[in-house]
């Protein structure tokens, strides 16, 4: 017997960590370290992850603290992307820090998803047939 799972990592939910975060750690810009806000913040954002994860039912809080991994920019050299194969959860995440004030465009500036290979091509610099 499969029993349903709800869907934990909505919008909304995504939504309500970035808002949180702005809220009690800063925008990106403000933090001092890659993944941590740093000014003597990281202990109480890890017991906010934590109690987040509890609240909305994700599994860790590392689990928390993936989500906002895949909000942050990429690498300025392009290697090491931490999405290569999860595009459409980094996307959900950037979007969600995006209209949440976590981060700016400039912080995708080097945005960039590559197709893998046995999908179908698609070019968006020459015009679609249709």
């Amino acid at each position: 017997m499969t029993t349903w799972a709800p869907e934990i990592w909505t919008g909304e939910v995504r939504r309500l960590l970035f808002g949180l975060i702005v809220k009690k750690f800063g925008s990106y810009s403000e933090w001092e370290k890659t993944a941590l806000p740093g000014r003597g913040l990281d202990d109480e954002f890890k017991e906010f992850c934590e109690t987040f994860a509890r609240t909305v039912g994700a599994k860790s809080g590392s689990a928390v603290q993936h989500q906002i991994c895949f909000a942050l920019p990429e690498p300025e050299n392009g290697k090491g992307s931490r999405w290569r194969e999860q595009a459409q959860v980094a996307i959900m995440c950037k979007a969600a820090a995006l209209e949440m004030g976590f981060i700016s465009s400039k912080h995708l500036l080097e945005l960039r998803a590559d197709a893998p290979e046995e999908a179908d091509s698609f070019s968006c610099v020459s015009k679609p047939a249709w």
